[in-house]
């Protein structure tokens, strides 16, 4: 497998981002909604977190109610090499 290489144009990425390791779910989609309305702009999960499911109800639910754009979030996630 080759993975592909990108470039990024001035690319300033938050220093602190909202953790998600150990939340449950629903746990998850609560903590990223409440922490993006208090300003976090990086959510970091993983799929050994087996949450990443909430996180993305959580993602939807502040783009849907326009608390933020896509364009100022910032989602990393890890994931298994067997899963590539």
């Amino acid at each position: 497998m080759i993975l592909s290489k990108f470039s990024v144009i001035e690319l300033k990425l938050p220093t602190i981002g909202l953790g998600t390791w150990m939340l449950k779910p629903k746990a998850a989609k609560f903590s990223t909604v409440e922490g993006i309305k208090m300003g976090y702009r990086f959510i970091d999960t993983a799929q050994a977190y087996k949450n990443e499911k909430g996180v993305g109800e959580g993602l939807a639910e502040v783009l849907d109610s326009g608390i933020v754009k896509r364009e100022e979030l910032f989602v990393a996630t890890k994931v298994f090499p067997l899963s590539l």
